[in-house]
């Protein structure tokens, strides 16, 4: 097996990138217009210990 088929080239990883931050986009805006799902979020987390806190 060649190296060059194991690692992705630029542009791939920049595609996969691009796809990745719409995608975290896309769940933001639809997690803002359904008050159900934010607060169920907030109840989950509710507790949770910040980074770095002791």
């Amino acid at each position: 097996m060649s190296v060059r088929k194991i690692i992705p080239s630029v542009p791939e990883v920049g595609r996969e990138a691009v796809i990745v931050l719409a995608g975290a986009l896309l769940a933001a805006l639809v997690i803002g217009q359904l008050p159900g799902v934010r607060a169920w979020i907030k109840r989950q987390w509710d507790g949770a210990q910040p980074p770095g806190a002791t």
